[in-house]
């Protein structure tokens, strides 16, 4: 895999900032079998995360069920046979019930990224199943009810359905991911967060722990645009050594190899239900290979051009470059290169 030279990009530090690298990769790639799209229904949402990563435009806040269902019938035709339905928030849209049943008329399995709430409701989360769910990704930001509720800014009761809806989605034999998006606000209560998940959920959840963007319309809330990688070292130890000790599994997403500290490490990014197209949220009717998505958006430092890891690694957002540099990059020495 090449890296490429990017355009210089500005720091408000230091006037033109370094020249960073960035990974070329092609936009299109076939649809096989094994194939899998993500799929969302609009960015409509009934949480108002201060962080929000959504873009805020208004054509692409609300698809029509009827379009949805154009959509599907499109991702049928082109082979695929799993999605990953997401919005904003997938259940509260009001065709939400008829597309998923269009999906399992097509044969299609479907996962979900959600903020879990919906699942609360009686008999929600076994009518997806018997609809064809089979895994969730679902939002849980803190441990504690008054942080939760902070960050997906809405209340304590709110935290409270989410809780539930995890519940349920055992209950029903999804195979669940919690998905906690570190901040100011939580950074310090990691480890609690994942004795706490251990505590009412044991071995039956996985945890995805992610560095936040600046890219969506939340990115100037200051718990995430003051946000460095060596904020998170000291509490991201702590939660690696909480998690072997507890024996639960871990994942991260868009945390350099050398933030982590380890070569071998695999982040999710995007992918992480081995997503491999993304379906265009704006006509939906075109598909563009996920890698190429995830490639386009990071860069990497002139000196990662030597690191061995840099071929999984997944690199800083240009926004995250722009803000703080790209100094805390530091290549891994004395290792082959993969």
């Amino acid at each position: 895999m090449l890296v490429n030279e990017a355009a210089h990009t500005g720091n408000p530090r230091e006037g033109t900032g370094p020249r960073l690298l960035q990974k070329r990769l092609p936009e299109f790639i076939p649809v096989t079998p094994r194939s899998a799209v993500l799929f969302r229904f609009g960015e409509q949402c009934n949480n108002d995360c201060p962080m929000c990563s959504n873009t805020g435009r208004g054509d692409l806040f609300f698809h029509s069920t009827e379009e949805l269902l154009r959509r599907v019938a499109f991702l049928r035709d082109t082979g695929f046979r799993r999605a990953v339905v997401t919005g904003g928030e997938a259940t509260i849209h009001p065709g939400f019930w008829q597309v998923v049943e269009r999906l399992a008329a097509y044969a299609m399995v479907w996962d979900t990224n959600t903020h879990g709430r919906t699942f609360s409701r009686p008999g929600f989360a076994r009518r997806a199943v018997d609809t064809g769910l089979q895994r969730a990704i679902v939002s849980l930001h803190s441990q504690d009810p008054a942080t939760g509720a902070a960050i997906a800014g809405r209340t304590e009761a709110a935290h409270h359905e989410v809780v539930a809806g995890i519940e349920q989605l055992v209950a029903a034999g999804v195979e669940v991911m919690l998905n906690c998006v570190i901040n100011r606000l939580n950074l310090e209560q990691l480890d609690d967060y994942l004795q706490a998940g251990y505590a009412h959920f044991g071995q039956q959840v996985m945890y995805k722990f992610v560095f936040p963007t600046t890219s969506g319309r939340g990115g100037q809330w200051p718990a995430i645009a003051t946000l460095r990688y060596a904020d998170a070292r000291v509490p991201l130890d702590r939660l690696r050594a909480a998690a072997a000790r507890l024996g639960v599994r871990l994942f991260f997403e868009s945390f350099p190899n050398c933030v982590l500290g380890d070569p071998a490490a695999v982040n999710l990014g995007r992918r992480a239900f081995g997503e491999t197209h993304y379906l265009d949220d704006r006509a939906g009717d075109r598909v563009y290979s996920m890698r190429h998505i995830e490639a386009a958006l990071a860069v990497y430092a002139e000196h990662c051009r030597t690191c061995p890891a840099v071929r999984r690694c997944p690199g800083v957002t240009r926004e995250y470059a722009r803000t703080h540099g790209v100094d805390e990059l530091i290549p891994f020495a004395g290792l082959p290169a993969e």
